[in-house]
């Protein structure tokens, strides 16, 4: 009994690391800004929707949802509720894992039970989810949970089996992969798992009801905008795979080893490696995610660990127990370095990315609604922060995860469309029609994902946008200082809307704007100039404007004047030569013709006015000197 006492005291420092990991994270994923909005609407009295008035499901995690409409309720702050409760239900998984472990070793053995604890305690990509806001950390509880109560036949797998669907959609999984189980292992009819799922359903059918009856599906719309099935999802399924794999190469070897040693395998044992295989094959499946860090594998961590460390005994099993202890502690030790080193790199950049966006687009919001009072709509492929500082106002989701138009009736496929983007629905012409006052694309003037790219094949978009921006100056270590770039409607947008401009223009503009980016100027030109050709008169402002740059790189800084003067001699609203020419008149001396493209600064981006004198008054002290 001492020694069980001891054991379980043992688990505190692997909490403790535990928890100063994920505490050290402290940020929120964008993606979990989505449900925050919907909490927000909801307590704000507009129904658990996206944009007001618009009945979408456009989140994957109802049950998460409404445990921060509880928190919310209760006055309590549900973004700072959500990433506590993250953290809380770690170590509850951490605990789970060491009672699915002490199912493995007897008491002879116990101590054992510790290092698949550890390896979970040290694995920061599983504190990097409990802490970012999302339903990771209740999912993997619950699926861990799920197994132990699985593999003890306890009742009590009816109510989590409920809160696991009530969570993620996958909590469907999760059952379906427990009756393969007791089917395969048991080679019997699975009245257990039937049972408990049976049961579980009836609880959950009110949940269903709710759903049909308020958004009309059953289904949440994110399915719909990501429902699809080739042979290229199956290789990205792969790679994501191939990836986790190699971060923690241990666990593929712990599979292989357990399989080598299968008739020595208890019951318990086979339905362990057999939940973390199937649920393996399911990842891949699907195409992995598109969130990295691990994420969908943080559900099968518990067994996974666990079989490391059965995989250990197996090959060790022979020799006396002391022995085995030992050389037990050795391999612990350099697998938790393992789990510390190999992947930290990986996971510390993923951070840094994603602090810098949620600031980024943090910032962007609130600039855009300080300088426009207006209840003006915005259309995007990254709605997470940026429609949560934008509550009230109309975002629309280009890619269509809470729109159901674009999720389910999106335009048909395009071909040419090079992206490394997973999310590829997209309905331009619905976008357009919804004449959205502004239009953001994830990388700044240049089109990424599909729908960004399908937009720009519209003549509509190319003559009624123009580019307006926000200076940013982050706080962020290595995130540099720049403008954001967003597209303002500047004309009215009139129909028929047809995709008229070939795609080859569109690649051959982002290529060039990729090459430019890298200080290729010469190929950049090349590309920019294919874009010229291909692109029909007149030519696209923002295209000719960034052969500028180039010309500047080569010394033609004449030309580049011309072609700055030329631009806004066909189209006065580009903003962008008017602040080159501000700047380059008033340090020259040419005052008047300054002021002129001052006024155009004034009357299209006056926010950005400040910031251009300032720079005009370098520039002209420069030139004095």
């Amino acid at each position: 009994m001492r020694i069980q006492r001891l054991v379980y005291l043992a688990l505190i420092p692997a909490i403790v690391v535990y928890v100063w990991a994920a505490v050290g994270f402290d940020f929120c994923q964008d993606d979990a800004y989505i449900s925050f909005r919907y909490v927000a609407n909801y307590l704000n009295g507009d129904g658990l929707v996206f944009n007001i008035g618009e009945r979408v499901e456009g989140f994957t995690n109802f049950g998460w949802v409404v445990y921060l409409l509880f928190l919310g309720g209760l006055g309590l702050n549900y973004i700072l509720g959500s990433k506590i409760t993250g953290i809380a239900l770690g170590v509850a998984t951490i605990v789970v894992t060491t009672l699915i472990a002490r199912l493995f070793f007897d008491n002879r053995l116990k101590w054992l039970s510790l290092i698949p604890v550890y390896l979970i305690a040290f694995n920061f990509s599983f504190a990097y989810w409990s802490q970012a806001g999302l339903e990771t950390s209740a999912f993997v509880f619950m699926a861990t949970l799920s197994l132990y109560l699985f593999l003890i036949r306890h009742y009590l797998l009816v109510a989590v089996l409920t809160l696991v669907v009530l969570i993620r959609p996958e909590g469907v999984l999760v059952a379906v992969i427990l009756v393969m189980i007791e089917v395969i292992v048991h080679r019997q009819r699975p009245v257990f798992t039937l049972t408990c799922g049976a049961v579980a359903l009836v609880l959950l059918l009110p949940y269903l009801l709710f759903k049909m009856i308020y958004y009309g599906s059953i289904l949440p719309n994110p399915f719909y905008a990501k429902a699809g099935f080739d042979l290229d999802q199956v290789v990205n399924g792969l790679e994501y795979t191939a990836r986790f794999f190699k971060h923690y190469a241990y666990y593929p070897a712990a599979l292989l080893i357990s399989l080598f040693y299968w008739r020595k395998l208890s019951d318990e044992m086979k339905a362990t490696w057999l939940f973390t295989c199937l649920f393996t094959v399911y990842i891949v499946l699907i195409g992995g995610d598109v969130l990295k860090v691990h994420r969908f594998f943080l559900p099968i961590l518990a067994p996974a660990s666990v079989l490391v460390t059965l995989s250990i005994y197996l090959v060790l099993a022979r020799l006396k127990d002391k022995v085995i202890y030992l050389l037990s502690f050795l391999l612990a030790i350099g697998l938790l370095g393992i789990t510390y080193a190999v992947p930290r790199d990986f996971i510390t950049y993923y951070e840094h990315m994603e602090k810098g966006l949620t600031h980024k687009f943090r910032h962007l919001a609130r600039q855009m609604k300080q300088s426009d009072p207006s209840n003006f709509s915005v259309a995007l492929s990254t709605i997470g922060i940026f429609s949560y500082e934008l509550i009230g106002h109309r975002v629309i989701d280009m890619l269509g995860l809470t729109d159901s138009t674009i999720a389910r009736h999106p335009e048909p496929a395009i071909e040419g469309i090079e992206s490394t983007w997973r999310e590829r629905r997209h309905n331009s012409r619905y976008v357009l029609e919804l004449a959205p006052d502004y239009v953001i694309f994830s990388t700044g003037q240049k089109p990424s994902a599909p729908a960004e790219r399908v937009l720009m094949l519209y003549r509509q978009f190319l003559d009624a946008y123009r580019v307006v921006s926000w200076h940013y100056r982050p706080n962020i270590p290595g995130v540099p200082e720049g403008d954001i770039p967003v597209f303002k409607r500047m004309r009215p947008l009139e129909s028929p809307f047809l995709p008229t401009v070939p795609m080859t223009f569109v690649q051959y503009y982002r290529t060039g704007l990729d090459l430019l980016d890298a200080g290729d100027h010469v190929r950049s030109q090349q590309y920019l100039q294919k874009a010229l050709q291909v692109g029909g008169d007149p030519p696209y402002p923002y295209l000719v404007y960034k052969t500028v740059f180039n010309h500047f790189r080569f010394g033609e800084v004449e030309i580049g004047r011309r072609l700055l003067n030329e631009i806004i001699a066909r189209d006065s609203l580009v903003c962008e030569p008017h602040a080159d020419l501000y700047i380059y008149e008033y340090a020259t001396g040419n005052r008047e013709k300054a002021m002129v493209h001052r006024r155009w600064i004034e009357n299209l981006a006056p926010w950005q006015l400040p910031r251009f004198d300032s720079l005009a008054e370098r520039m002209a002290n420069r030139t004095d000197r």
